[in-house]
């Protein structure tokens, strides 16, 4: 009976975690288009930001989708590995705010969209606060393809557990607006896409 009882336990697990796995923020795995990348390529197979990790994000001279795609390979199985709270450390340490909290008007628009993106991947269940800094940096950033990309997917992130049909238009909205500064690889785009394009039927339901 107790076999039986765990083995019962397992199967709901793992199916749990196979539900989970499948929402914007953790189905559109774009840093695979970036491998070429050494330091992206470590971030994916460690999982936890260090010091150069955090160097290369706030480095002004680092391409948004370089810095998104670094934050992307971390991965969303944080499994205690806080890494938005690294960079918050490291963001403190670096501006050496003497406030308890970090002042996030205080960041560029590019710090935003790695902390909200940092956020967003480590705290998914609850994506609002994320969802709110990347829209900061949006209001910094308008014309970064990058930037309206990663908060169209914290936005869909907030939206899934209500409206399947606002996941697909907000990653629509981004990709029919043609002043955007294409700031983004076309192979991480259709990664990015090709999950979230099965949002559309939602539409017509």
């Amino acid at each position: 009976m107790k076999i039986k009882f765990f083995t019962i336990l397992y199967i709901l697990l793992v199916f749990s975690q196979g539900v989970l796995a499948d929402s914007p923020a953790t189905s559109t795995p774009f840093s695979e288009a970036y491998l070429d990348i050494p330091l992206i390529k470590i971030s994916q197979e460690q999982g936890v930001l260090n010091e150069e990790m955090c160097r290369f994000l706030t480095n002004h001279s680092i391409p948004l989708d370089q810095k998104a795609a670094l934050v992307n390979a971390l991965g969303w199985k944080f499994e205690g590995k806080k890494n938005a709270e690294i960079f918050t450390q490291y963001l403190m340490e670096k501006y050496r705010f003497q406030t308890k909290n970090l002042p996030i008007y205080a960041l560029n628009g590019s710090e935003m969209m790695c902390l909200g993106y940092l956020k967003l991947l480590e705290d998914y269940f609850h994506p609002l606060e994320a969802m709110k800094i990347l829209e900061r940096a949006l209001e910094i950033k308008p014309k970064s393809f990058t930037v309206n990309i990663i908060t169209a997917i914290a936005r869909g992130q907030v939206a899934f557990d209500t409206d399947w049909c606002q996941i697909w238009l907000f990653a629509e909205s981004v990709m029919n607006n043609k002043s955007l500064e294409k700031d983004f690889r076309p192979e991480a785009i259709s990664i990015i896409m090709d999950y979230l394009i099965l949002y559309q039927d939602s539409c017509f339901k």
